[in-house]
């Protein structure tokens, strides 16, 4: 796996993450009715349709073949998927912020246990956006990548909704 894949990788584990429980760091608090709604619209089955990694476009072919499934606050890169360093891993998120913030955590690979912060956004129930910046890394505060931030801005749109296992 290259470098920018690796990286890319990790942008996707992170956003998948963006899939939702509103359990800040530090202990669980009740769900407010917005992590519910965001349960709902972000669960599902999810193409990447653009991304920009540390400032550089990933390839539409890597995109197009990077899909993830999240449901409610897991998430899994299927073994079709090339792009991934980690099948699998969760996420929190906090709704009620703006922008609103994810946190995501691998369950494998080189940067398992560590968290990614990010950023998302819900436009319509069929697409969202995300911003991560590198694992153990700050939350990123706009959706941007600019080279050298080690930043991954992500682009999805629902295909389908989330597969049995």
């Amino acid at each position: 796996m290259s470098k920018a894949t690796s990286i890319f990788a990790i942008g996707v584990v992170a956003a998948i993450s963006a899939s939702c429980a509103n359990n800040p760091p530090g202990g669980a608090t009740a769900e407010s009715a917005a992590a519910q709604r965001d349960y709902q619209l972000l669960s599902g089955t999810w193409q990447l349709t653009r991304a920009v990694d540390n400032g550089k476009p990933v390839p539409a072919s890597e995109a197009r073949n990077t899909i993830l499934v999240t449901d409610r606050n897991t998430f899994r890169l299927p073994k079709a998927t090339r792009a991934g360093t980690s099948s699998a891993g969760h996420f929190t998120i906090n709704s009620d912020t703006r922008p609103k913030q994810v946190d995501s955590i691998a369950e494998g690979g080189p940067t398992a246990g560590q968290v990614s912060r990010g950023i998302y956004e819900i436009p319509d129930p069929t697409h969202q956006r995300a911003c991560f910046g590198p694992p153990g890394g700050p939350r990123p505060t706009e959706f941007k990548s600019p080279p050298g931030s080690g930043r991954i801005l992500q682009y999805w749109k629902k295909i389908a909704p989330v597969p049995p296992r």
